[in-house]
């Protein structure tokens, strides 16, 4: 090898052949964490700091979550009320195409008016 131009040093490769294996350079030898900070024992140690370490973050939208709770529950109420509405409706105008079926509509129309009431007495309870 000429002495005058760049020099071959190989950090990750391992050369094959014998002319080349002087050329390799030694791995730096990088200091684990445990030994940077320590035992995990002498951080447990100080009772100061133990509540920090247990401390999780929370979740971005928590609050979020928190302030639309009421307004959902308003929300699927209303969504109720409005899906026996239309129940109660087909019921009427199945009742008037099949004059056989008499008794029988105007029983589901009175439970679907029952329970319209009861869903309607614990939203006035919330």
């Amino acid at each position: 090898m000429a002495a005058d131009g760049p020099t071959i040093r190989f950090r990750n490769y391992q050369p094959k052949s014998d002319e080349l294996q002087g050329l390799e350079v030694e791995k730096p030898s990088v200091p684990t964490i445990e030994e940077q900070v320590g035992t995990t024992d002498a951080v447990h140690k100080d009772a100061t700091q133990e509540p920090l370490l247990n401390l999780a973050p929370k979740k971005v939208n928590w609050d979020l979550k928190r302030d639309l709770e009421q307004p959902m529950k308003k929300l699927r109420a209303m969504t109720d009320r409005a899906i026996i509405e239309l129940i109660r409706k087909r019921v009427e105008s199945e009742e008037g195409e099949e004059p056989s079926n008499k008794g029988k509509g105007a029983d589901l129309a009175a439970a679907v008016d029952q329970q319209q009431r009861v869903d309607a007495d614990q939203e006035d309870e919330d």
